[in-house]
């Protein structure tokens, strides 16, 4: 099998959120319930429902901003994680930007602007922003296609514990895509995308990389995996050496 036809498996890390649909769906069944006398919880009792639940510590912040989203207030909820970026270097707001400007759910797509916040929440540590990162410069998403860059950035991630850029860079250190090809280290990353929570395609790909190991790779791999600690994002972010101006083209203009 291919690197490209290996790669359908694991696209971008996704963002388990709630369509504007599906939100107004449930916006009716919690209005129901509300006049029922059961109460809708995280909006109930606000002063200003279109303003982030106070309670919410921290704020402006990538939280925040979601409560915002979650009840249906999409410009407020960019213009929240906006803030958040700005004020804060929030890594996990930028992604939340990235993600809106992708899907395009409830802004239109803009692509330059996706790459933007992806890229920021990247440098910035956030393991979501690095493995969407990743996918972007893999498949040529709004930026050249950069097998090198897709590997850096899916790498980032997958030291971070990302269960699925583990599963990317394990099929690139195998097949030598963008990396050189290391048998140890797509043992020890496949390994650790079964364990993460990445198996269905993960487990195959680790039966048939096993099969073309020695004894003595597989023990290392092993030994590697097993020694694995997850960087958090603060450390992920001092790794990381490129900066988001210079990936977006910005320092070109300067």
């Amino acid at each position: 099998m291919d690197y490209n036809a290996k790669r359908t498996a694991a696209v971008r890390s996704g963002n388990a959120r709630l369509r504007p649909g599906m939100i107004a769906w449930f916006a009716i069944l919690a209005g129901l319930v509300f006049f029922a006398g059961v109460g809708a919880s995280g909006a109930e009792g606000l002063a200003d429902p279109s303003k982030p639940d106070p309670a919410i510590e921290g704020a402006p912040n990538e939280a925040s901003g979601e409560d915002l989203y979650q009840r249906g207030f999409y410009p407020e909820a960019m213009a929240e994680w906006g803030r958040a970026v700005d004020e804060k270097q929030d890594a996990g707001a930028a992604f939340q930007l990235a993600e809106a400007y992708f899907d395009a759910a409830v802004v239109e797509r803009n692509m330059e602007e996706a790459v933007k916040y992806y890229t920021i929440g990247a440098e910035w540590g956030d393991a979501r922003a690095q493995a969407d990162l990743g996918t972007l410069f893999d498949k040529g998403w709004g930026v050249p296609q950069d097998l090198a860059g897709a590997a850096k950035w899916y790498e980032a991630a997958a030291r971070q514990g990302h269960p699925s850029a583990q599963y990317n860079i394990a099929v690139m250190y195998e097949e030598g895509a963008g990396v050189e090809a290391d048998k140890v280290k797509a043992y020890m990353y496949y390994q650790l995308a079964i364990e993460g929570g990445f198996p269905k395609f993960a487990t195959e790909a680790l039966e048939n990389l096993s099969a073309t190991m020695t004894p003595g790779e597989i023990k290392e791999a092993t030994g590697m995996a097993r020694a694995f600690k997850p960087l958090t994002r603060e450390e992920s972010a001092a790794e990381v050496s490129v900066t988001a101006k210079a990936l977006t083209g910005e320092s070109s203009a300067e």
